[in-house]
């Protein structure tokens, strides 16, 4: 009874095992494009309040958040 029950999740396992990286890694994808979409906002937002000609916290936001994203993707892909 237990061989059985076994044999019939191993394809269903096999198939979850599958499916976990495409899924982590979409996550990770739209967090990065979150993360940037906020930086872009939050640097435009502040450039407008303090009234800069040229766009220097949009430019520095998102070179903050790009850094952030690829350690943290970087960190994420060494765990197992």
């Amino acid at each position: 009874m237990d061989t059985s029950s076994e044999i019939e999740k191993k394809p269903e396992q096999q198939r979850q095992d599958n499916i976990k990286p495409y899924v982590k890694y979409s996550g990770m994808a739209f967090q990065m494009i979150g993360a940037l979409v906020v930086a872009a906002f939050a640097g435009k937002a502040l450039d407008a309040y303090v009234g800069n000609q040229k766009p220097w916290f949009t430019v520095g936001l998102l070179l903050i958040a790009v850094v952030a994203t690829m350690v943290l993707t970087i960190i994420s892909i060494n765990k197992k």
